[in-house]
């Protein structure tokens, strides 16, 4: 209980040095949860048609916050909603290797996704969203992080094949993802 108490502070003094177009972290666990802050206390996010699946009690791998879903929206939400009992961070850490694109942009970017798009964890989750809006980069550290620790068991366990195509299957996919969304962007 002392830890929600915690978080219930700490989120107050984040969302109150919040500035629009910042990338917004919370931490759900096994994994991290990304949106943009939009301002006024809201925040614009990738989430399940009916939520993000705050307060599931499963994981699914498959999943955005532990459901199964083939479809996502981009929409808005108070930050205090997405929040739950989580902790929330400000964090524009990946502005020392990329350039943040104006706050303007970067809210205008979120906000002309609004509504039903696919989701999938390894191209297209919310910390792919996030990176987009904000730099203009389709990129998930979380995802990257997951697929190379995978090609390094594979290697380590000898299973070089193993290895070499799932390498090659994450290159070839986050090539094949930027090329579909650069292709909708145009039209």
């Amino acid at each position: 209980m002392a830890s929600v108490a915690n978080h219930y502070e700490h989120n107050t003094q984040v969302l109150n040095t919040l500035n629009v177009g910042d990338r917004v972290k919370f931490s759900r666990g096994v994994y991290k949860h990304w949106a943009i802050y939009f301002g006024f206390g809201q925040i614009v996010h990738m989430a399940g048609e009916d939520n993000d699946g705050m307060g599931s009690t499963s994981i699914h791998f498959f999943s955005i916050g532990g459901q199964r879903y083939s479809k996502a929206e981009i929409r808005i939400d108070d930050f205090w909603k997405v929040a739950g009992n989580d902790k929330a961070d400000i964090d524009n850490s990946a502005d020392s290797t990329w350039k943040a694109l104006d706050p303007n942009v970067i809210v205008a970017k979120a906000t002309s996704r609004l509504g039903k798009i696919k989701y999938n964890i390894f191209f297209s989750n919310c910390e792919h969203f996030a990176n987009w809006c904000r730099y203009g980069k389709r990129i998930s550290d979380q995802v990257n992080g997951t697929l190379i620790l995978g090609a390094l068991g594979a290697f380590a366990s000898q299973s070089f094949t193993a290895g070499a195509l799932l390498v090659a299957f994450f290159i070839y996919n986050v090539v094949k993802s930027d090329d579909k969304m650069e292709e909708q962007e145009r039209h």
